[in-house]
């Protein structure tokens, strides 16, 4: 039994960024935007991730997606989820409104679990050569998207570990330190059984992207408390003098290293920057699947400027790849981009001109510019 898609029919966008009117018909598998730099192509992709998530994955405010001389921008667009769905997004200097079938949404958690949107671009979140912090985060949304009961544990832990931070500041008595220290390891322990299923699953994806990027590919984490709720509460009483003097606690979940190995090294240190690229299009296609596992809904996945730093053949190869992958891709690429005939590609291109974004339209595809 095949598992329906999200897709993305059509969005209209208005004010934003250096576009001032467009409107972009989506195919429901494979589309590419090309064109020069700056004529907004990440702009459209960020608008979708927009409409799923309520804000920009660019960390960008929202007075700078208004385009220049105007008091905001607007959103309106048509997508399948089982059925017809519209959603509508206004944003400015009083933040974003979205609406999706005439109904307001306040809690962007509950707009990402409708419209499940994914993507991977060099203004996002990097996963493999960014900061633990960007990695660590990415397993917990996974994480907490596909075994939603974890949510308690983790809400949990992090107020424990609040408390017990405020308390140590206070100079709180050892008997409250420690109410504190056994109920965030009892979150904690919860937490990182969660995350190393979720992290066996997702290898077991990975396994299926040796093709892509011919070696294969293992998330690890080195966990920074001891895995048994005594030596882990042994460890937190040693850290209490010494957290006395610092006020930060270096142990538990909230510390915990991801690491991405291609073959036996650390891609992010040993790997080309073709190798990452491959390798981060691959966590992304891995986490969809299991997404689309956990959920019965295969989520969209955006690739930004994916195919920089590739070889013809890599490029070729990545391609053919996500062409036979279930579910909407929507990504961008450079200028005079060759396409292989054989595949079924939306192509579109965009240019400059007076000093805003024509919209160019190749046989057979359905990006238009309004007047």
């Amino acid at each position: 039994m095949s598992v329906p898609s999200l897709i993305l029919r059509d969005l209209q966008a208005a004010n934003l960024r250096c576009h001032r009117s467009v409107r972009w018909q989506c195919g429901p598998g494979l589309n590419m935007v090309t064109g020069e730099n700056g004529s907004g192509k990440t702009t459209l992709l960020e608008a979708v991730f927009l409409m799923g998530h309520g804000r920009s994955f660019r960390q960008a405010r929202d007075p700078a997606l208004v385009r220049w001389g105007n008091d905001g921008f607007s959103l309106s667009s048509r997508w399948m989820r089982y059925g017809p769905l519209h959603v509508e997004v206004a944003g400015g200097k009083n933040g974003t409104q979205v609406r999706l079938q005439g109904r307001s949404f306040k809690r962007r958690a509950e707009l990402a679990e409708m419209l499940p949107v994914l993507v991977e671009s060099p203004q996002g979140a990097r996963l493999v050569d960014g900061v633990p912090g960007e990695r660590r985060r990415w397993l917990d949304q996974m994480t907490l998207y596909c075994r939603p009961e974890l949510g308690h544990d983790y809400h949990a832990y992090l107020r424990c570990l609040m408390q017990w931070g405020r308390l140590l500041r206070r100079n709180g008595a050892s008997q409250e330190l420690e109410a504190w220290e056994h109920q965030m390891v009892a979150h904690g322990l919860g937490i990182m059984r969660m995350r190393m299923c979720i992290l066996d699953d997702l290898n077991g994806e990975l396994a299926a992207e040796k093709d892509l990027t011919e070696a294969s590919l293992r998330v690890s984490i080195q966990v920074s408390a001891p895995e048994t709720e005594t030596g882990w509460l042994e460890r937190l009483a040693q850290h209490r003098r010494r957290g006395r003097r610092h006020g930060i606690l270096r142990l538990g979940p909230h510390c915990d290293r991801l690491v991405i190995g291609c073959g036996n090294r650390d891609i992010r240190t040993c790997g080309s920057r073709g190798q990452q690229k491959l390798a981060a299009v691959a966590l992304r296609l891995a986490e969809r699947r299991l997404r689309m596992q956990h959920r019965g809904l295969v989520p969209i996945l955006l690739l930004d400027d994916c195919l920089e730093s590739l070889d013809p053949v890599r490029q070729q190869r990545l391609l053919d790849h996500l062409a036979g992958q279930p579910g909407q891709v929507l990504m961008t690429g450079p200028p005079g981009m060759r396409l292989p005939g054989k595949l079924e590609i939306d192509c579109y291109e965009l240019s400059i001109r007076n000093h805003g974004t024509q919209m160019l339209m190749p046989a057979a595809s359905g990006v238009e510019e309004a007047a």
